[in-house]
């Protein structure tokens, strides 16, 4: 268990060690979200801020599509160099290698959001940091959602010459039961009272990543091995 572990964050270091290099990822995510950001602040800022159950929506739909950006091209690299093959062969367990690619797909999109989050609050007119340590919460376990259920998406779409089109359509269905509960969670920390709520929903939550983890890990060993 501990070798399957160390493997997986070797994996994600190294991935994310080529992307620093790079850069190409990040920012076109950043981008991605800051044109994004700004064409809803124009469009939708009424007296100088968004209406809150709206704001909550669009910050999880920006982040929900700037994910695209990141867990699309995951297994790039592995499928034009061909290394692929010799990680299915290599003595280590395969959900090592779907779990390296979730920690550096989180990894990316965290130190997006990092930028993103206070961008959001003074465009939008409103902050998610009501509730610092259950905001913090929110946005790790819901990237941790999104990163396992995109870095599965694009495990399925790696052999498909079309991969463009086809990973929207495994990752937007698997993807959209999360970013439910991740809007009606920040809808609640930003409107006010209603803890009791949030934690039901938040356990609902975790429940749900747990669930596409060992989903998509099971799914995962059978891409990797066929």
């Amino acid at each position: 268990m501990n070798h399957g572990f160390q493997a997986a964050f070797a994996i994600a270091k190294k991935d994310i060690v080529t992307q620093m290099r790079k850069k190409f990822e990040a920012f076109s995510m950043f981008l991605f979200a800051l044109i994004a950001v700004l064409a809803f602040s124009f469009a939708i800022v009424t007296q100088g801020s968004i209406p809150e159950e709206i704001g909550s929506a669009m910050l999880w739909v920006i982040i929900f599509f700037m994910g695209m950006f990141g867990f699309a091209p995951i297994f790039l690299s592995e499928s034009e160099t061909g290394t692929l093959p010799g990680l299915a062969t290599a003595p280590i367990p395969a959900w090592s290698v779907y779990l390296g690619k979730v920690i550096y797909g989180f990894t990316l999109m965290g130190i997006v959001e990092i930028f993103l989050v206070p961008i959001v609050s003074v465009l939008f007119g409103f902050s998610i940091l009501n509730d610092i340590p259950l905001a913090l919460a929110t946005l790790i376990i819901g990237t941790l959602d999104l990163a396992a259920v995109g870095s599965m998406a694009s495990a399925l779409t790696m052999p498909s010459e079309s991969k463009a089109t086809v990973f929207p359509l495994v990752y937007f269905p698997t993807a959209t039961s999360g970013l439910m509960l991740l809007i009606e969670i920040t809808k609640i920390i930003v409107i006010g009272p209603g803890l009791i709520s949030v934690l039901l929903i938040f356990e609902i939550l975790i429940a749900h990543l747990v669930a596409m983890l060992t989903l998509s890990a099971s799914v995962f060993h059978f891409a990797l091995s066929s």
